[in-house]
């Protein structure tokens, strides 16, 4: 892989991919809710909406026009730490991606009429994610995991900012956030970079780094003390999910040594919390955990479908779990088995273009550099037995555990909702 930095401060990733003669386009924005004043929530994942909506040149609709005419695609996503936008080309039309994709990023039109309706569109986004279970109880954990910190606001904003986000504010946003020098453009596919390069700075190397600063809002973290909360909902079954503190990229094998706890505790039918909570206890429908990787200190989840009356026993047993893995090693095999899990779950996600681009992507984006992409196989392979209990030690504290709960209402709530 290459890595070049433009005049104007844009780094631009290159990986040669002969295998079919296509390219995936991938600019990463360095922000995401994490940098949005609590006032204008949800504005990161408000202007991903907007940007394919036509730019200073190009009207409604001409961008994917565009890219599809020459059988392309167009998609982006919006986080916590980052946004990004990407565009799947032939080879062949590699200067067209370029050419649209940099129009997108740097001159959106920010139509208001445009702003008007995906307004509309992503009010409907968040009450669909009101009905979502997990999605809500997602929000709803980093909330009261957290005390504060850049992780307890959700993506999508409030209702409130949502519907008072102003053209202005946006416009503001934009301007401050999206400039060469906070982006990462990833290149991935059938090219040669003595090629491609002319052809990035002729399309991205025009415009101007940034004249101020970045805001790091929300920096510290503080964690919320341990406790519970249980919501009633109109669902049939209860949905959990408990919550312990999990590393930083400040500590990056931390966060390598979690992915293998992770996959120890969680991940397949032959993970110790499956195992425990569904087939042997019959305490669950379903169990998960999920660690993603965060730019500033995150959260372990467990996550489990259940009846409301095996809550209590569910987390006693998942704390004995836990306390199990921090007081004994992991035997060989099993260690053996959660490697082979991140390897191919590795392999899996890089399997194309737009796989790979997204690997490349997020983890310069979160470290600022391409070391740990590119040693992360060879870092899982290093894990050791110790290594994975001196992690759960230190960071799955069943004395920090958060819990958020859905659980459908009662008999006399459900008629008091009634009436």
């Amino acid at each position: 892989m290459q890595v070049v930095k433009l005049d104007n401060g844009l780094t631009v990733l290159i990986k040669e991919n002969h295998a079919n003669p296509i390219v995936t386009l991938d600019v990463w924005v360095n922000t995401g809710s994490m940098n949005e004043p609590h006032t204008i929530g949800g504005v990161s994942h408000f202007l991903e909406h907007m940007l394919f909506k036509g730019t200073q040149k190009r009207p409604v609709g001409q961008v994917d026009l565009e890219i599809e005419s020459v059988g392309g695609e167009t998609n982006a996503g919006t986080s916590k730490d980052f946004t990004h936008y990407y565009v799947t080309v032939a080879a062949d039309y590699v200067s067209t991606g370029l050419d649209v994709l940099s129009d997108v990023m740097m001159n959106s039109a920010l139509d208001p009429g445009e702003m008007e309706r995906e307004r509309q569109v992503i009010l409907e986004e968040y009450r669909r994610k009101q009905d979502s279970p997990f999605a809500l109880a997602y929000d709803l954990i980093n909330e009261a995991a957290y005390r504060m910190g850049p992780y307890k606001q959700s993506v999508l904003g409030t209702t409130e900012t949502i519907s008072g986000l102003t053209r202005s504010q946006l416009l503001d946003y934009y301007r401050r956030y999206y400039t060469p020098d906070n982006m990462v453009l990833v290149v991935v596919g059938d090219v040669q970079p003595e090629a491609l390069l002319p052809k990035v700075r002729r399309y991205f190397g025009r415009y101007r780094r940034t004249k101020r600063p970045f805001e790091d809002l929300n920096t510290q973290t503080r964690w919320a003390r341990p406790g519970s909360r249980i919501i009633e909902k109109d669902v049939r079954d209860t949905y959990v999910v408990l919550a312990f503190p999990a590393p930083s990229m400040a500590r990056p094998r931390d966060t390598i040594i979690m992915d293998v706890l992770l996959s120890i505790m969680g991940e397949g039918r032959s993970s110790r919390l499956y195992r425990t909570l569904r087939e042997e206890k019959k305490l669950v429908s379903n169990v998960s955990v999920s660690y993603l990787t965060p730019k500033k200190p995150g959260l372990f989840l467990v996550l489990a479908t259940l009846k409301a009356e095996d809550l209590d026993a569910m987390r006693d047993a998942t704390l004995e779990e836990i306390r199990r893995i921090r007081a004994r090693r992991v035997g060989r095999r099993e260690l053996a088995k959660a490697k082979k899990m991140r390897t191919n779950e590795y392999y899996f996600a890089n399997e194309t273009t737009n796989g790979q681009a997204e690997s490349l992507g997020l983890y310069y984006t979160l470290s600022g550099s391409q070391e740990y992409e590119s040693k992360y196989l060879r870092e899982v392979a290093r894990v050791t037995a110790a290594d994975v209990r001196r992690v759960a030690r230190q960071y799955l504290d069943p004395e920090k555990m958060v819990t958020v709960g859905l659980q459908p209402k009662t008999a006399s709530t459900a008629a008091e909702g009634g009436r």
